[in-house]
């Protein structure tokens, strides 16, 4: 499928979506963050065409994903004490060859327990009830002249409005350990793309949609949480989004992916390295 027009595709899996089916190249927002600075475009050019393998962490996301949403992959469970054995790598590798996730049964247990605290949530729960997963949103950006596109993991309209719901596995659900999570790994910056981009797609104003994390930590007891960003969170990421797609626009329109400077550049010491080093200095002359 080549993509020609703005809208909603519920009928795109993974694979064609993350090939990027837009004609000349559209921009996801979790590739836009090796565009920000201080990262040199080089590095998103050189991510979009060598794709990193999945980490364990992101593999047991991707089936508690399935498991909540009723899609995705076909998991290849395989029932090893552990990974180590030759054996073990044998059956991980026949199971990759068939397009399957390879899980031991142990972690297969407990991505079941993880989606099942999710469903049984009183607020995650309903909000997961009926939804649209995993549905693809293209569309154009008009002031960069550039193809924009997301994937929502659901699309809901069990609330007064249409709601993105976004599932996240993290190691920390608490308000200040996610709130670390969303800085660390710019999830802030999700809420305006996938906002814009579903009010595109529907023909109606971005703050006409909510969005909300359904977070889930990965160890026992599997406490579940839902969050809002706040509107300075939003703010930001709004902020961000923009100078990555000036960026992704440029160098698109030049063909050319800069890396850092060629020229020789003087370099400072961070200041708090450099302060905490002449206070050493001067103490020692006291």
């Amino acid at each position: 499928m080549i993509i020609t027009e703005p809208g909603l595709h519920p009928d795109i899996d993974e694979a064609e979506y993350h090939a990027d089916p837009v004609q000349g190249g559209s921009l996801s927002v979790t590739a836009s963050k090796l565009l920000l600075p201080p990262s040199p475009p080089a590095k998103f050019d050189y991510a979009r065409r060598n794709p990193s393998p999945p980490t364990d962490a992101m593999s047991l996301g991707t089936v508690v994903h399935g498991l909540v949403l009723g899609t995705g992959p076909e998991v290849a469970v395989l029932n090893f004490p552990d990974r180590r054995s030759a054996r073990y790598r044998q059956a991980e590798e026949a199971a990759l060859g068939l397009g399957c996730v390879p899980m031991l049964a142990k972690d297969y247990a407990q991505a079941h327990a993880i989606a099942g605290a999710l469903l049984a949530h009183p607020t995650t729960g309903p909000l997961l009830e009926g939804i649209d997963p995993e549905v693809s949103m293209f569309w154009r950006d008009d002031e960069h002249g550039i193809w924009l596109r997301g994937r929502m993991d659901a699309m809901t309209m069990c609330w007064p409005m249409p709601t993105i719901v976004d599932v996240k596995t993290t190691k920390d659900a608490s308000p200040a350990g996610f709130a670390k999570s969303v800085a660390d790994w710019g999830y802030h910056r999700q809420d305006p793309h996938y906002r814009d981009g579903l009010a595109a797609c529907l023909g109606c104003k971005w703050d006409d949609i909510d969005f909300v994390f359904a977070v889930v930590e990965t160890e026992p007891p599997y406490l579940v949480a839902t969050y809002r960003v706040d509107d300075a969170a939003v703010d930001v990421g709004r902020g961000q989004n923009r100078i990555a797609r000036e960026i992704y626009a440029a160098c698109t329109q030049a063909g050319v992916w800069p890396g850092y400077s060629e020229e020789i550049e003087d370099l400072a010491l961070p200041y708090w390295k450099r302060r905490d080093m002449e206070t050493m200095i001067n103490d020692w002359h006291r």
